[in-house]
């Protein structure tokens, strides 16, 4: 992750925000100045050695700090990568919730605030956790309900709801655990784990040339198998955060072990139990020395997938959304990052290494589809016989190349003054002469919901088929959210995907800044390439005092550059071509850094808001009043609270948005 100004202070906010001032100064100045030992953190921050120690440990309790030993003393080195992620916990914990319930959510929460943790740390505390809310729940049956108590009823239903731990035992927790690191959002922590990616790199050189390589790497194919043993060895590295994982696959995943369960279960008679033991006592016992912590670059891959799926939502339906979503966690279910590290997960022929997904079959997605899925809605009502079944059922073995952004001929834009419009006008004639005998249909932004009859032919086919028709919507889709890559096979290029929403977000940002006559040179500069003002203004059918008013208002937002191209050796202003182009990455790069510096600003304003309220946020930490703001609160002070909470939460809310952009430009 490249540090820039705008980062670093990003970072800085976020640990102030979860850790408390002391972590975000040390972290700071590790920024600014590199890494350093304990001595040098002192000069720098000017605090004394026991600030630092307990500073330095919270850093390194989160894995946001690197340390490497050198000369018998530790150097450390700030990870910017994990405190970024910071920004992400609420999203994690909403996806955790959704895909894996509420109790999941609660362990996962548990493991985020109190970072890399033992699993008898974590057993410990929720023992006692569970312990305390019984003692609570029993004596408030004692003291409010002793005739209850007295008469055999074990306790009041809403206090014993109100007292109700989502994890109820130290097998659940066990349980949890065990699927969350199955899943792989659960790592294992490691010796490397503390060691920055450069540091491990220069150690595994070392290694190899000492062992396969004493007398030096010489020659071209010399290098090529030191490359190969270096991508073999990191990925050795990698692999043992994995090791719990494997333990846990050696006595069979969750899900066979349960469905084993519920068989023996079922041929002796019992509902779940069998001798009175539960399903989660199915899970083998964790090691309770062991160290985990959350592993953010699956959470990643699991967040691109619900991004994906609200793409497909917003553009095509519901249902087929909840098709996508199956596929896509078929797909990426032993997918474990989103992007590929060319140094360990690409060959030398540039092919993926063990890191692409493979492709799923349709009986796949049948069986893991919910049942109270209507796959007969979102289907078109065109009949079977005006359908070209060769070009629907078209098989693509190999993922698609890459090819130019927008062929010039379909520009959409504003068109100026001079421009006519009886082509468009011809367009939108064939468009309605060609759909003007098809059934009714209802719009509703980019949806489309269609009369349904008793005639319709896909109600009457089966529920394989309607999944079919689905799968076919997706592949047909101009952003090819699906390849049919065999028979009744499917998968999913994620490299090109990602590439075009990318360029879809940017597109949308291009057109809210520069309007649509900006959106259109720049899709004529990414399909044409460089061009100068004149040939610009020949193609866009713009006049010259548009085309250099709209290309220099682009330029100060960074989404064209120019390039001057001398005529002859002089180098002359007056006899120079200039050039005008369209640079993606960089416009990406650009983006993400204004998005960073709103971030800032956010989060500033929000402990601006903080200092302003800071006497009714006092007052509403106190133990008699949390939680009953609205009934002890006088009406001015909780007026002042309740707006404080709605301006906080559409700051996080443009804090999310904007980290939602962020991650689709760099890390999906």
């Amino acid at each position: 992750m490249q540090v820039t100004q705008n980062v670093a202070e990003l970072c800085s906010l976020l640990i102030d925000e979860l850790h408390g001032e002391l972590p975000s100064r040390i972290f700071r100045a590790l920024l600014s100045r590199g890494r350093a030992t304990l001595p040098q953190l002192c000069q720098y921050t000017g605090m004394s050695a026991l600030q630092l120690r307990h500073g330095v440990a919270v850093l390194l309790q989160h894995n946001l700090l690197y340390y490497q030993i050198d000369d018998g003393h530790a150097m450390y080195e700030a990870n910017a990568e994990f405190a970024y992620n910071l920004v992400r916990t609420g999203k994690i914990l909403e996806m955790i919730e959704t895909s894996f319930g509420p109790p999941a959510k609660d362990v996962m929460q548990s493991l985020l605030a109190s970072g890399q943790t033992r699993v008898a740390d974590l057993v410990a505390a929720y023992q006692e956790k569970i312990n305390h809310l019984n003692s609570a729940m029993q004596q408030d049956d004692d003291e409010d309900f002793p005739d209850l108590k007295a008469n055999g009823v074990n306790g009041h239903p809403h206090a014993a709801k109100k007292c109700d731990p989502m994890v109820k035992s130290t097998a659940q927790l066990n349980s949890i655990i065990c699927r969350l690191v199955e899943a792989e959002l659960i790592d294992v922590v490691h010796s490397k784990t503390f060691q920055s990616q450069p540091d491990v790199v220069k150690a595994l050189e070392k290694e190899v040339t000492d062992k396969h390589f004493p007398g030096g790497v010489k020659g071209g194919r010399g290098k090529i198998e030191f490359q190969e043993k270096m991508a073999e060895a990191l990925r050795k590295v990698r692999s043992e955060s994995k090791s719990l994982k494997r333990k846990l696959e050696q006595n069979g995943t969750a899900a066979k072990r349960r469905k084993l369960f519920a068989g023996v279960a079922a041929a002796n008679g019992t509902n779940g139990t069998t001798n009175g033991v539960h399903d989660e006592e199915l899970d083998p016992a964790l090691d309770p020395k062991q160290v985990i912590r959350i592993n953010y670059e699956k959470c990643l891959v699991d967040l691109r997938n619900r991004r994906l799926v609200h793409f497909v939502s917003e553009t095509i339906g519901d249902a087929t959304s909840h098709v996508y979503g199956v596929l896509l966690r078929l797909l990426t279910k032993q997918l474990p990052r989103c992007r590929l590290d060319p140094s360990m997960d690409v060959n030398q022929d540039g092919e993926a290494v063990d890191a692409e997904p493979k492709a799923v079959t349709t009986a796949q997605i049948l069986d893991n589809l919910k049942t109270a899925v209507d796959l007969s809605l979102g289907i078109g009502k065109t009949a079977m016989k005006e359908i070209s079944s060769k070009s629907a059922e078209k098989i693509s073995e190999f993922p698609p190349k890459p090819k130019l952004f927008i062929a010039e001929a379909e520009v959409d834009g504003e068109a100026s003054a001079d421009e006519s419009d009886e082509g468009s006008s011809s367009d939108e004639s064939g468009y309605d002469s060609d759909f003007k005998n098809q059934p009714a249909s209802a719009t509703n932004g980019t949806k489309v919901t269609f009369a349904d009859g008793d005639d319709n032919p896909w109600q009457r086919m089966g529920r394989p088929g309607q999944l079919r028709q689905h799968l076919l919507l997706l592949a047909e889709s101009n952003q090819h959210f699906v390849r049919h890559c065999g028979h009744d096979e499917w998968t999913v290029d994620f490299e090109p995907l990602m590439r075009t929403l990318r360029e879809a977000e940017l597109d949308a940002v291009i057109e809210r800044t520069s309007g649509r006559q900006g959106l259109r040179l720049v899709r004529i500069l990414r399909a044409n390439g460089k061009l100068d003002e004149k040939a610009l203004m020949n193609v866009a059918l713009m006049r010259k005092a548009e085309v250099q008013q709209k290309v220099v208002q682009m330029q100060k937002a960074g989404f064209v550059q120019i390039q001057e191209v001398p005529r002859d050796n002089k180098s002359d202003v007056k006899k120079s071509f200039f050039l005008w182009f369209c640079d993606v990455d960089k416009s990406y790069i650009k983006l993400a850094d204004n998005s960073y510096k709103s971030m800032i600003r956010c989060l500033q304003v929000l402990e601006v808001l903080r200092q302003k309220e800071k006497d009714v946020l006092m007052l509403t930490r106190r133990t008699d009043v949390k939680g009953r703001e609205k009934d002890v609160m006088r009406k001015e002070y909780y007026d002042r609270y309740s707006r404080f909470q709605e301006n906080e939460r559409k700051l996080f809310a443009q804090v999310m948005r904007l980290d939602d952009f962020i991650a689709l430009v760099r890390d999906f």
